[in-house]
């Protein structure tokens, strides 16, 4: 169901502001319709059962004759079926002494539209979906809005609230009770009751247990990580890393971790013995998977700083070589200009200078900065004597493991003077072979110790050593599809990525296509349309876009009769139209307090302002009660709903449909700046400030349909994919736009198995290769720039579990993100790596070829990123200064950051399309032409003039709440 219907359903009257586009949705009838509609005797009642099964089609649930009726619902229903309009506000006339005729049209018209009242069947199989929806998005607040939306989309009439709700309370209660029993056949009652009674314990500080486990790095530091050793080791000996129940899954434990952190120890006592077991458990779990993934976290980073800084040591020291020349060259000419040195003399100190110049072999830096690294012993001794305490594993037997069990037998001991024994033969590496293996058994160790830090972190990356009590460093078995699984639905998993199950199948039509490519560039290399030599392919600079004066012209008259907003007025009037605020809510807000409150908390997160600053812009709330309302919309996905929502108001707009093609998009990353003790913050490389990065997914018909944190300088093509797979506003993305960050070539072949195409902008792209399979025949004109390094068996050996990574993702099991993490350059040595490498390189030759070859395809691609730069300026215009703290700490709240910001963003442009179109009408209307499609595509509605983004916000909340607030407004249904 579209997100814009939902708020529309179970409503227990019209809205009294009827739009013309509700109107011409809920109020237009089909033939069939018309013909039971005109079966009435008297104009009246045809009326009458019109207005009824359009009430039926807008809110799923039947009207009585109670409720008031806007006159301009009356007036459209007289035009829809010629009869003459009526001038009453409710049906009640009509029915106080015909109640029997009212049970009829009731009937009549949601029978019509194939509603039936609930039956006991489809209520079992409500509870039981209910059950199954809270195993994936286990919020309970937010079920009412979706059993409406399950109940219309199953043609079952709404029932009121109160009941729905007490459906609600039975499948949650079913839901705990199966969730209590898998965790005390688990771990049983004693463990888990004792996890309960330890957490309002108090630590040493006199903070309470569950305030310690819940607490988040301060910054990135070795304090910080013996800090994050302490928690792991604490919640070990708590044997919380046991045996764990698959049913309670990662999204279960985050959703109770995060209910019982939200109250205090003392409250959490008040809780039913069920819900208190089942919230302890999983705080306890989640407290122990996120302190695991921190500590590897920041075992990376750390690795990456004390490697940094040993680069730095070895530059610092190293010789100079232009210092070194300009000494030679001013010690030859004092030589030369010395009268008294004889021929001999001169020729020998000449030679002198000439061997001391001469270069000596000289280590690489690479080898240096190893060496460089053995000097700091200490430091990779007091992180790997914690670290080996750790329980790794593998799927197979691996090196690393072996090298774990050496140091951990050797700290046990407590004796490493002697160094590393000679009869340790485990191969880390050919860098440190040398160094293992020499003759200095302690400078040995010191080699062995820094190669297993460096091995894990690569290791830990592929996934090839994983660790059981984490989220992010899981072993690649619960990250695929359990290959019984696999073979057992293998046709149902390749028909829903619609590839063949053949591979030659496969490669032969993309062959086929690389041939009619190459025919194509070697036709335009003939032509004089490209140039290739040995350089690469030379392309004709594109002309600048020029705009003409005449649409600098319609520009001016479209946005000059815009009315000038304040923020608090732009959001009131979408909302208006969108009932954004419903979403987030789960239904009506219940007050104006409710409503302004939901208005803070989406400004809170999507500004840089805290929730005190919101709250003395908005006097009338308190920064606590914004706190309150920011921890219960802070779900990414409701969030990213409201976004859609706002975001399929804005497409609605005729003019939207000249912005672009419709399926290409773009995606690119922006950073936040935040402050420097965040952990997670990065230097941003253009701004030198300490940031987190927001990547952000735009249509070419403006609007942002995906949103996600991630960190800076981490490669971007995990969440470029992770956009298109996971939104849900669009389902007709064909192409994806991305700079070089946001591509690599597993990503490239990866995006076509999951149906759409990456399109990057590739750095040098002069100097690309063009990749071919062995043997393949190559046009003369297109060698010097061809490479035939593709081996096509190697495709089809791995193509079975390259199709399997891609359902893995598909399906859920797995985030884009994690797979391409999981297969990045770490993962050189496995075969699906290679295969997934070798059919990227395939298709980025074709993508090469299409972008040499069609300058309005190149032109295109550059319009959609330019479109995504674009939006960036008015998100930068939003949030203006850093992430508050408090918000950059924790995953959860960085994504309520992001999607908050997105939905701001998409109501600034929506309303600039909806005065857009207005004006676009006028000026139709009054010329009667219609404007040129071109023209309104070089418009968009990113413009911020006259928009106030800050100052004392007032929201003028009465002109707005017939529609936001129909239940407690009080205006009458004739004033319309």
């Amino acid at each position: 169901m579209d997100h814009w219907r939902v708020p529309y359903l179970g409503l227990r009257q019209i809205p009294s502001d009827l739009t013309a586009f509700e109107l011409d949705i809920f109020f237009t009838f089909s033939p069939k319709e018309i013909e039971l509609i005109d079966s009435r005797r008297s104009d009246l009642y045809r009326l009458a059962l019109a207005l009824h099964i359009g009430f039926v089609r807008m809110a799923g649930r039947t009207l009585d004759a109670y409720k008031q009726i806007p006159k301009v619902l009356w007036k459209h229903l007289a035009e829809r079926l010629n009869v003459p309009s009526l001038d009453i506000g409710t049906l009640r006339s009509l029915y106080e002494t015909r109640p029997r005729t009212l049970v009829d049209h009731q009937q009549s018209a949601y029978q019509c539209l194939g509603f039936g009242v609930m039956t006991e069947h489809q209520r079992r199989y409500l509870i039981r979906w209910l059950k199954e929806t809270l195993n994936g998005r286990p919020n309970p607040s937010m079920l009412l809005s979706q059993i409406k939306t399950w109940l219309y989309e199953h043609r079952i009439l709404i029932a009121g609230d109160r009941l729905l709700r007490t459906l609600i309370a039975e499948a949650v209660r079913a839901h705990e009770d199966g969730l209590e029993q898998v965790l005390l056949d688990t771990v049983g009652p004693v463990l888990s009751d004792y996890w309960n009674e330890r957490l309002v314990a108090r630590t040493q500080d006199r903070v309470s247990l569950q305030e310690w486990l819940w607490s988040v790095p301060v910054r990135n530091s070795t304090v910080q990580m013996n800090e994050l050793f302490g928690k792991v080791q604490f919640l070990r000996l708590l044997h919380v890393d046991a045996q764990w129940p698959e049913a309670i899954n990662e999204s279960l434990i985050r959703h109770y971790a995060r209910r019982c952190a939200s109250r205090t120890p003392s409250a959490n006592k008040r809780l039913a013995p069920q819900t208190r077991r089942i919230e302890a458990a999983c705080f306890m779990r989640y407290s122990l998977c996120a302190a695991t993934d921190h500590l590897l976290q920041m075992l990376r980073r750390w690795l990456a700083d004390v490697t940094n800084d040993a680069g730095k040591q070895i530059d610092n020291g190293r010789q100079d070589d232009a210092k070194t020349l300009a000494e030679l060259v001013q010690a030859i000419k004092e030589l030369a200009a010395s009268p008294e040195l004889a021929a001999d003399e001169l020729r020998a100190s000449l030679q002198e200078l000439a061997d001391k110049a001469l270069p000596r072999r000289a280590s690489s830096r690479r080898k240096l900065v190893r060496l460089q690294l053995m000097t700091k012993s200490t430091q990779a001794r007091k992180v790997l004597r914690k670290l080996v305490a750790l329980p790794f594993a593998s799927e197979t037997p691996h090196r690393l493991l072996d090298a774990l069990a050496v140091l951990r037998e050797l700290y046990g001991k407590d004796d490493v003077s002697n160094g590393l024994p000679h009869e340790v033969q485990i191969d880390l590496g050919r860098p440190w072979h040398d160094l293992i293996h020499g003759q200095d058994r302690v400078n040995a160790l010191r080699a062995f110790e820094w190669a297993t830090l460096f091995g894990l972190r690569v290791a830990l990356r592929n996934g090839s050593v994983y660790i059981n009590h984490s989220f992010s460093f899981r072993s690649r078995t619960t990250l695929l599809i359990p290959s019984t699984e696999w073979q057992s639905k293998r046709n149902h998993f390749y028909g829903h990525l619609a590839l063949p199950q053949d591979p030659q199948v496969y490669l032969d039509q993309i062959v086929k296509q690389l041939n009619q490519g190459m025919k194509r560039l070697d036709a335009a290399s003939r032509a004089g349309e490209v140039a290739i030599d040995n350089d690469g392919v030379h392309l004709a600079r594109l002309a600048p876009d020029t705009e003409d004066a005449h649409v600098a012209t319609l520009r001016r008259a479209i946005f000059e009769g815009r009315p000038t907003a304040q923020l608090p007025r732009l959001l009131l009037d979408i909302d208006s139209h969108v009932r954004f605020s419903w979403i987030l809510l789960g239904r009506e807000p219940q007050s104006r307090s409710e409503l302004l409150l939901t208005y803070a908390a989406i400004l809170a997160h999507g500004t840089s302002l805290s929730a005190a600053d919101v709250s003395r812009m908005i006097p009338e709330l308190s920064s606590q009660a914004i706190r309150q309302m920011m921890d219960k919309i802070a779900d990414e996905r409701l969030l990213r709903d409201a976004s859609d929502a706002v975001l399929a108001y804005m497409h609605r707009h005729p003019v939207a449909a000249h912005w672009g093609r419709g399926d290409l998009a773009s995606a690119d990353m922006m950073s936040l700046e935040t402050s420097r003790s965040v952990w997670q913050a990065r230097a941003d490389p253009r701004r030198r400030t300490p940031s987190i990065g927001v990547y952000t997914h735009v249509r070419d018909r403006w609007g942002v349909f995906y949103d996600q944190p991630i960190l800076l300088k981490e490669r971007q093509a995990g969440a470029a994919l992770e956009g298109v797979v996971r939104q849900g506003s669009t389902s007709d993305v064909a192409q994806l736009a991305v700079d070089t960050h946001g591509y690599t070539d597993f990503a490239m072949a990866m995006a076509k198995a999951l149906q759409f195409d990456l399109c990057p902008r590739l750095a040098h792209v002069r100097e690309r290769r063009l990749c071919v399979p062995k043997g393949l025949a190559v046009p003369s004109s297109i060698v010097p720039v061809a490479t035939s390094s593709i081996d096509l068996d190697v495709i089809r050996d791995n193509y079975d579990e390259f199709v399997r990574v891609a359902a893995s993702i598909q399906n859920g099991r797995c985030t884009a993100v994690q797979a391409l993490q999981r297969f990045g350059s770490e993962a050189r040595s496995e075969p699906v790596y290679a295969a997934g490498v070798a059919l990227g390189r395939l298709l980025r030759t074709i993508f090469l070829i299409d972008y040499h070859t069609n300058a309005s395809f190149r032109r295109e691609l550059q319009h959609a990123l330019n479109r995504g730069e674009a939006v960036h300026v008015v998100q930068r215009a939003i949030h203006i200064g850093k992430i508050p703290t408090d918000l950059a700490k924790r995953p959860e709240a960085l994504n309520a950051v992001s999607s908050s910001l997105s939905l701001l963003t998409n109501a600034v442009m929506a309303w600039n399309t909806r005065h857009m179109q207005q004006a676009v009408d006028q000026i139709e209307a009054r010329t009667g032409e219609a404007l040129v499609p071109d023209d309104l595509r070089r418009i968009a509605p990113t413009a911020l003039e006259g928009i106030n983004l800050r100052g004392t916000f007032d929201f003028p909340l009465a002109e707005y709440e017939h529609r936001i607030l129909p239940t407690s407004s009080a205006v009458p249904a004739t004033g319309t």
